[in-house]
């Protein structure tokens, strides 16, 4: 008989009411979907330094969250950015493209109105790891 383990809830070490991330057992593989992240430092604020420091934060944020779930870029399968300004797109995909380098992941970028805390851009990802 297999028994599949439990969800696994990495908490959100600056908020409440939502985790950083969910690791999702499936056999020998585990889905991680890590919530939308922005630019923000650990005080809670967005990053000065314009849009390429806010996006290179964002990414760092993904990575603390993708290596709490044990993965890392290279698991990542898929990824959404929301952007407030589509014309950030070039300095969006220069940065994806050195954190990601070779392995792209399936991507989507929706231009959106408003993003929490005036971030300029939020990020989530979903990530296939296999279980230890």
């Amino acid at each position: 008989m297999n028994v599949i383990a439990p969800l696994r809830r990495i908490r959100n070490e600056r908020d409440r009411g939502f985790s950083a991330a969910v690791v999702v057992p499936l056999g020998p593989k585990s889905l991680v979907f890590v919530s939308g992240e922005v630019g923000r430092d650990l005080s809670g604020a967005i990053v000065q330094g314009g849009f390429e420091a806010e996006t290179r934060q964002c990414f760092a944020n993904i990575k603390h969250a993708l290596e709490r779930a044990g993965a890392t870029f290279t698991d990542v399968v898929r990824i959404t950015a929301y952007l407030k300004n589509l014309a950030d797109y070039p300095v969006y995909a220069k940065v994806r493209t050195e954190v990601f380098g070779a392995d792209w992941p399936a991507s989507a970028t929706v231009g959106v109105s408003d993003l929490l805390l005036g971030a300029k851009l939020e990020v989530d990802a979903v990530a296939v790891v296999t279980v230890a």
